[in-house]
């Protein structure tokens, strides 16, 4: 019975993810090595890069980075050419993003990078055939990536600084819906109406209607009676 390997798009897209997940550099090495080929062709951001200069790049991105902790990859797009031989050879394009999370922290949290790619590959079968070994399961994959021509930026994500729970206000702008905190003695702190009595707020005596001209009003004793008392009974 034939074994079927998996599709051009499926072989790309899992090995690119373990390469950008992997947590330890040697993981990172065995899945890049398990992906391209030995003599790797690659543009980068139009620029000519060797293979370890594009190991160097991608493993940069990855979780196994030394000042990164983790690694998340999403594939959003992605199309497939195969060869006159079937799944064995063809062409692959990828478009996906990952997020990748730093060991230092800002605020608290850690920081975190966003990666989006163009992934566009060539794959052949370049591996030889290794001796049969029955102690070993599994399937040999002969298919390598031979060019790379990938467009990628890494744009660092914006943490948000916690604002103040009262908005500043500009100099002679009152604060509204702003209450102050209740008091020792159950009244709100701050400035509240003030109450001055007579003595303090300098009051001129009233003048009543014919003080001087009819002579001031005689001062009225407690007890005392003005004019004649009338015998209303009488």
């Amino acid at each position: 019975m034939a074994l079927v390997l998996p599709t051009l798009t499926a072989f790309t897209t899992s090995h690119l993810i373990a390469i950008l997940t992997a947590k330890t550099q040697a993981d990172f090495t065995a899945a890049f090595d398990a992906l391209f080929a030995r003599n790797l062709s690659v543009v980068y951001n139009g620029k000519q890069l060797s293979r370890e200069q594009y190991q160097a790049q991608l493993l940069g991105q990855s979780s196994a980075a030394v000042e990164e902790q983790g690694a998340s990859v999403s594939v959003q797009g992605q199309l497939e050419v195969p060869g006159n031989d079937g799944q064995i050879s063809g062409i692959v394009g990828l478009f996906y993003s990952s997020l990748v999370d730093s060991r230092f922290l800002v605020f608290g949290a850690p920081a975190e990078s966003k990666v989006t790619s163009s992934f566009n590959a060539t794959i052949q079968a370049t591996e030889p055939r290794p001796p049969s070994n029955p102690r070993i399961r599994g399937y040999f994959d002969p298919r390598r990536i031979v060019t790379v021509n990938q467009i990628a930026t890494d744009q660092a994500l914006h943490v948000t600084i916690p604002t103040a729970s009262i908005n500043s206000t500009s100099p002679g702008v009152t604060t509204k819906n702003f209450a102050l905190p209740q008091g020792p003695f159950g009244a709100p702190f701050g400035p509240g109406p003030v109450h001055l009595g007579p003595t303090e707020t300098n009051a001129v005596p009233e003048t009543f209607p014919g003080d001087g001209e009819f002579g001031a009003l005689p001062p009225l004793i407690p007890g005392e009676t003005i004019g004649k008392e009338t015998n209303t009974k009488a």
